[in-house]
């Protein structure tokens, strides 16, 4: 489940777009989040140039020998491909506070990344587990209302480390705060931070009933990424966080998560 949200938010924050090389040189893009206590999964695809008259060699992003090296134990786990450039190995378990590397040839380059998967969030704690907001749109409703004040977010962050905040509706049938606007988001989500405190405002919700607040944890390479492409017009296929002869990213993160129940007055 928190594969899922993680990567929603994700694949929302980068929208597809085709990329314009100049220079091009046929380059893998990675896509990897080693999770604790789970097997990894690297999806690798092809960066592809706007215009046809570019030379792209053969490499087949199924037929690659990707390897990820756990560093601190000193073995190496060859991974399988599943097809669509996804490669995972059922026999590895990623452990917290483990480095692990990424490694495989690609067009006589060797593409290498590097991570270090966090330790889980601690003590993690909401000021209050629910918050009532006023309608909108509806007959009779005050514009605006009056709304609830903040709910709090803290944990501990001795280490100075990075950490981002994802809040989604969990409810099968989405109740709308604003009866004027059915379809809005579901989830909503902070910039990455190294503070130990994030305010959950009521006017972030859209819908009423349960959410999942998820507290991540994660590493300088995936705040590069996230700032990368939210500063610029930037795809995940122009970005450079932490794969050498590469683009993308391969990084590691953990996460926690409690429940909090937005109703009416």
């Amino acid at each position: 489940m928190k594969k899922i949200l993680f990567f929603t938010s994700l694949c929302l924050l980068m929208a597809c777009r085709k990329t314009v090389v100049t220079g091009f040189q046929d380059r893998p893009i990675v896509e990897s989040y080693l999770y604790a206590d789970e097997s990894p999964t690297v999806k690798i695809s092809k960066l592809v140039p706007f215009t046809s008259d570019m030379d792209l060699s053969d490499m087949n992003v199924n037929k690659l020998s990707v390897d990820i090296t756990d560093v601190t134990a000193g073995k190496k786990y060859a991974l399988t491909v599943s097809g669509d450039g996804v490669y995972t190995n059922k026999s590895l378990t990623i452990s917290a506070g483990k480095t692990y590397e990424l490694s495989f040839p690609y067009n006589e380059m060797a593409i290498t990344a590097t991570t270090i998967v966090p330790a889980k969030p601690q003590n993690m704690k909401l000021s209050a587990t629910g918050m009532a907001i006023p309608g909108r749109g509806q007959t009779g409703s005050v514009p605006g209302g009056d709304m609830p004040d903040p709910v709090i977010l803290t944990w501990t962050n001795d280490d100075q480390g990075f950490y981002f905040v994802y809040v989604k509706n969990v409810e099968s049938v989405k109740i709308p705060i604003d009866s004027r606007s059915p379809n809005g988001n579901d989830f909503f989500r902070n910039q990455p931070t190294s503070s130990n405190t994030y305010e959950i405002n009521a006017r972030s919700f859209q819908y009423y009933g349960m959410h999942r607040v998820i507290l991540y944890k994660i590493q300088p390479e995936y705040v590069l990424f996230f700032q990368e492409n939210s500063n610029s017009s930037l795809s995940i296929s122009e970005i450079k966080a932490n794969v050498a002869n590469g683009l993308g990213i391969f990084t590691g993160i953990s996460s926690t998560s409690a429940y909090l129940y937005v109703g009416k007055p």
